[in-house]
């Protein structure tokens, strides 16, 4: 390589230039010069010829006019020893020789012969010219004598002598040629030494510096553009060894972060070989990153769609394809290279250079088995009662929805609702206890699950009410079906503590249609589940038309007119319960609002008997929105009396537009209250209705308030919540309370939610305590609040502080 640099190098190109440079000028000249030189000679050769014939005419005219040979001879002998002459004549006008004498051949003898001359006349008085070439020139000059032509004088002239001169001159020429293009040559050399000198350092410094060397210094020590160059070149090695350290820097940065984050990277060229795995995706796939480079994506990267197993679309090579980033992608899962199945979410992103070129891709992954499992139980939480395992309401609700616009679109087919309304469940939860009654509710959902079908929907609706969803049954079979259940159910005999409990059920049913409304539908099963009661207990009742002159016995619908009237005749009185601090002995005056009804004859009513039927007939947020109305002038009443005041807001109305609006223009117009109020809401409504859960509870924090969760732990009892809802406190649920210096376990829930709590910066309100024993240990573990009879018991809101 480097004897062919040298052979195209600078110097070698200088030399041959500048030789062929000499070479060609010195050509030129010496052709120019033998040129001229010989156009010289051979004119100056002409002129002496002629001057020579001239001069022998004129000296020939005596003798020509007196005949005299012997004296033209004697002159032409004279003329003829002039150099360079071959032959001198005298000739008379007819062209016969008088005189003749030949240099060569002095004893050849021509007198008295003739020469064709008359033909070559032009003009008998001008100079005649015989021959005119490179080896002679040949002329005869007329002998004049009065304008009178009397002969010729002939002579004739060799130019040999011009082509020896030439000759000399060329190769005297080409000496010089040489010596210049010698001297040119070695100048060449020279100039070419001290220019590639400098040259050849700087393509020494470029090979170590493409070898890797760093911290190379040219010095030229000279004053030209070469200089420049090999500063502009060290200047740009400085740059290149701050850019290579920086980008070493960004590198090992890049790599760090790729070993740390939680999620694995691949990376790809853009034929779809592995390029970089970091160690997330080594231990994910099972491949290490020396075995995994080169490889096809698709055989590191192995991807199946979770529920089929078919091939999923690996989202490398498709966001190369498509040049776009391809999003998470759900319900996928990775076969690693050991056969591990890994529940994952992915994304892929195209590399694209400052061409617009795709040179590679990014593929980011990571482990969702256990967010996928928490999804799962999550969704299940979301739609099945977590003691019984049941659905829950709301999946009831929404599959009674489902066959009531099937029913309106498919005439002739028939579903049927059973609602089913255990006898004896209070003596039960009255005698031996709410974990009795727990364990009940448990072994009945049992029995009803054996006696449905798998395409019928059984659900708890809360307490001790259950449905049952008959999709494509008549109402004849329904109430076959539901003959069993109750059967079974009266068999049954429920042990605890040695004490046996017989349980009835009583049912309603009622027959689903696309004429009628959801809540139309439970009122009829409510009806018929009442009338059923009515009628002695443990027995099933049809709901028929003619049922409706029995709807004023049916307390629920009764209550819809009676909340309705109350309302509107402001007979919903409030109460307040005091919320005590544990741990300050300042004392915070905190109440809890609750609410009775007044009947027109001055009874009150507890929320046991209205509530239920005022969140079945959608009333709640009506309800809620008059509660807070009256909390509120309350509050601007006794705001200095009253540091915080806690209000209940019911799942029902979170999904409520109008009663957001109402409330957002409530707490606009008491801006100086917000701060004081703390909203309630369950943890079962919260989850129930997440998203509209998270967007009121926002809305109403930015506006000053605070939020409680209430009943914790007696829904979904998950943690996780607790970082999604933006609370300030957790309410224990009074179930955990009330045993908590007897039961172990609601020992340690107590004590496990507020360790959590406390840990988020959550303060904990612990409910029903009802004597001194109890808020000791509350004390003692952490608690901040309380709040049951053994401190204050409800009271009228206008009693509290006379």
């Amino acid at each position: 390589m480097l004897k062919l640099f040298y052979h195209n190098s600078i110097k070698r190109k200088l030399i041959y230039g500048i030789a062929a440079v000499h070479a060609v000028l010195m050509s030129i000249f010496i052709y120019d010069l033998v040129s001229r030189q010989q156009s010289f000679l051979i004119a100056e050769s002409q002129a002496a010829t002629t001057g020579i014939a001239k001069t022998l005419a004129a000296n020939s005219i005596p003798w020509v006019l007196s005949n005299d040979v012997a004296g033209l001879e004697e002159i032409i002998t004279s003329q003829s020893q002039q150099s360079n002459v071959k032959f001198a004549m005298v000739l008379d006008p007819r062209g016969k020789i008088l005189a003749y004498f030949n240099v060569d051949a002095p004893d050849d003898k021509k007198s008295g012969q003739f020469i064709d001359i008359e033909r070559r006349l032009s003009n008998p008085k001008e100079l005649i010219t015989f021959f005119d070439n490179d080896q002679v020139i040949d002329v005869a000059a007329p002998i004049l004598v009065n304008d009178t032509l009397i002969g010729w004088a002939r002579v004739q002239m060799s130019r040999k002598n011009i082509s020896n001169s030439i000759q000399f001159i060329t190769h005297e020429g080409l000496i010089y040629t040489l010596f210049a293009i010698l001297i040119g040559t070695l100048f060449a050399w020279i100039m070419g030494n001290n220019l590639t000198k400098g040259i050849y350092l700087l393509i020494n410094a470029t090979q170590r510096v493409r070898a890797g060397e760093r911290g190379v210094k040219i010095e030229l020590n000279r004053h030209d553009e070469l200089e420049k160059l090999a500063l502009n070149f060290q200047s740009m090695l400085l740059d290149l060894e701050a850019n290579e350290k920086a980008l070493h820097a960004e590198k090992e940065r890049a790599e760090i972060t790729l070993k740390s984050i939680g999620d694995g990277v691949i990376t790809t060229d853009n034929q779809g070989k592995v390029t970089y795995l970091n160690p997330v995706s080594e231990r994910l796939t099972g491949w290490n990153n020396c075995a995994a480079k080169g490889q096809p994506i698709e055989e590191v990267f192995r991807i199946f769609h979770e529920r089929t197993m078919e091939p999923a679309v690996n989202p490398a090579l498709h966001s190369m394809k498509t040049r776009k980033i391809i999003g998470l992608a759900n319900h996928t899962v990775l076969i690693s290279r050991n056969g591990e199945q890994i529940s994952i979410e992915d994304s892929g992103a195209p590399i694209i250079d400052n061409q617009n070129e795709v040179i590679g891709s990014v593929l980011v992954f990571h482990d969702a088995t256990e967010a996928r499992k928490l999804q799962d139980r999550l969704t299940w939480q979301a739609t099945h009662d977590s003691l019984t395992g049941l659905k829950n309401r709301q999946a009831f609700e929404n599959r009674l929805d489902e066959l009531i616009d099937n029913a309106g679109q498919e005439q002739g087919r028939q579903h049927s609702l059973i609602y089913i309304d255990l006898d004896q469940f209070k003596i039960v939860n009255d005698t031996v206890g709410h974990s009795a009654g727990d364990h009940l509710l448990k072994q009945v959902a049992t029995i009803l699950e054996q006696q449905t079908r798998d395409s019928d929907l059984l659900a708890r609706l809360g307490g001790d009410e259950f449905a049952v969803l008959l999709d494509n049954c008549s109402t004849e079979n329904a109430e076959t079906i539901a003959e069993k259940i109750r059967k079974q159910v009266s068999d049954y005999r429920f042990t605890w503590e040695n004490r046996i409990f017989e349980i009835g059920a009583s049912i309603g049913i009622t027959n689903i249609t696309g004429i009628t409304s959801k809540a139309s539908i439970m009122s009829q099963a409510d009806m018929a589940c009442y009338l059923a009661k009515d009628h002695g207990r443990n027995r099933i009742h049809v709901y028929r038309a003619d049922d409706q002159i029995l709807a004023k016995e049916f307390s629920q619908l009764d209550w819809v007119t009676k909340i309705n009237q109350a309302i509107e005749n402001k007979r919903f009185v409030l109460f307040a319960q005091k919320i005590e601090n544990l741990q300050n002995t300042r004392r915070q005056s905190a109440y809890e609002i609750l609410v009775r009804l007044q009947t027109e004859d001055g009874k009150l009513i507890s929320p046991d008997q209205f509530l239920p039927a005022a969140e079945r007939f959608n009333l709640m947020s009506k309800l809620d929105i008059y509660i807070i109305q009256h909390a509120f002038a309350w509050i601007r009443e006794k705001h200095d009396q009253i540091e915080l005041l806690n209000i209940n807001v019911s799942g029902q109305s979170l999904d409520n537009t109008q009663f957001n609006n109402s409330l957002l223009q409530i707490l606009e117009e008491n801006e100086d209250l917000n701060s004081k109020i703390c909203f309630e809401i369950t943890e079962t409504a919260a989850i129930t209705h997440m998203s509209a859960s998270i967007s009121f509870l926002h809305s109403i924090k930015n506006h000053g308030c605070q939020l409680a969760l209430d009943d914790f732990g007696s829904g979904f009892s998950s943690f996780s919540w607790l970082k999604t809802l933006p609370v300030d406190y957790v309410k224990i649920d009074g179930s955990f309370i009330l045993d908590v210096l007897s039961d172990p376990v609601d020992a340690a829930m107590v004590k496990a939610i507020h360790t959590i709590s406390q840990e988020m910066g959550i303060q904990s309100i612990a409910e029903f305590v009802e004597n001194q024993e109890v808020a000791d240990w509350l004390k003692e573990v952490g608690i901040d609040y309380a709040q049951g009879y053994h401190f204050h018991k409800p009271s009228p809101i206008d009693t509290i502080f006379n």
